[in-house]
């Protein structure tokens, strides 16, 4: 029994670093910045891997074009946001439910649907700022109906603050901050002053 849940975990362990590997790839490709906006699309639609892993290493190579790489981040996540909500107030049945059954996540939709009565706003705000998959937050957002204008307001300020305190932590603390994002021990991180 340990031998087949070691093999599940390495299996999924590879199905992460392939998909790191790839959104990097597609992220440092020719197209540079819409690959970067189509990886960080990717993220927040289909794939739960957090974008930062993919970003901080751009920025910190390019501290001037960290700014940009934000920008075109966030502008990627929030069009992925906004598509899935229309995919689940539109098509919920039909398209959301089997991404839903997929990710293996009913039992957090549900919650996260019946919350958005109470507070919407600062669910989406909150889900958006943490690392858990926006791919709920979004579905539940669009089944439940809540207002788009307050939706996309939420999760545009949140993966704001997200992907430019990223970049504010790369200009702060040099390249050894990108090296946390994937997953190695920092060489040297340097803290301005000191």
């Amino acid at each position: 029994m340990k031998s087949d849940q070691n093999r599940s975990f390495g299996r999924l362990g590879d199905f992460f670093r392939a998909a790191q590997e790839r959104l990097a790839k597609l992220a440092a490709g020719r197209k540079g910045l819409a690959g970067i906006a189509g990886a960080s699309f990717l993220e927040t639609t289909i794939i739960p891997i957090p974008i930062e892993i993919v970003i901080a290493p751009v920025m910190a190579a390019s501290r001037a074009r960290g700014f940009i790489v934000a920008t075109v981040t966030l502008a990627g996540s929030v069009a992925g946001a906004v598509g899935l909500y229309f995919l689940a107030w539109a098509l919920f049945d039909d398209l959301a439910q089997p991404l839903i059954d997929m990710m293996g996540s009913q039992q957090q939709f549900d919650e996260l649907q019946s919350k958005f009565e109470d507070g919407g706003f600062w669910l989406v705000f909150l889900v958006s700022v943490t690392p858990v998959p926006m791919q709920i937050a979004a579905l539940a957002a669009g089944a439940a109906s809540y207002p788009v204008w307050l939706f996309l307001i939420a999760i545009t300020i949140s993966r704001a603050l997200r992907y430019y305190g990223l970049w504010a932590m790369v200009l702060g603390f040099g390249a050894g901050i990108a090296r946390i994002f994937e997953g190695k021990k920092p060489k040297n991180i340097s803290v301005p002053g000191k």
